[in-house]
């Protein structure tokens, strides 16, 4: 199960944390879990729609822990330990274009980063990933419908946030 879905679920983890060492735990903690739950997975979906609700589960879980956590801090951090652009290989033709396509990737990827949660989440699940919608509501245990609605508005979200960068 491990090699099977390992990478798929790293890169969700990666675009939904944004951070690769956070990635990589979200990622270890989904496959721990899934084998000590093997037991009671019934089979009502496919294995890799119930390991990206692990996943998904888990980053809420993580965000939460994290809200705790600046809620009890007295003071304000002002250090923010945020990642950079998430790189992805590229072989163009002229460096000129290959920090074209760094920069757009890297805008890209932090207006994904900064989508409210549950936005962030259907976007990556159906258009990095390639889920169907009615997977995506059973991975994120809402109505069709509302993955539609919160696509739709991550989508406008996104293409606001995009516009200056869009050539016409």
């Amino acid at each position: 199960m491990v090699s099977a879905y390992e990478r798929r679920i790293y890169n969700v983890a990666l675009k939904l944390t944004g951070d690769t060492d956070e990635a990589a735990d979200l990622t270890q903690e989904t496959f721990l879990r899934a084998f000590r739950a093997w037991g009671r997975f019934r089979g009502d979906s496919a294995t890799y729609t119930w390991l990206y609700r692990i996943v998904v589960n888990l980053n809420k879980d993580r965000i939460g822990r994290e809200v705790r956590r600046r809620e009890r801090e007295t003071s304000i951090d002002t250090g923010g330990a945020q990642s950079g652009p998430i790189e992805i290989e590229d072989s163009s033709e002229t460096p000129q274009r290959e920090a074209e396509r760094y920069e757009a990737r890297g805008v890209l990827a932090e207006a994904i980063r900064d989508l409210p949660d549950g936005y962030r989440e259907c976007v990556v699940l159906k258009d990095i990933e390639g889920l169907s919608y009615e997977e995506i509501a059973e991975v994120m245990d809402i109505t069709v419908e509302a993955v539609r609605s919160r696509l739709a508005r991550a989508r406008q979200q996104l293409r606001q946030r995009l516009a200056p960068y869009l050539k016409t």
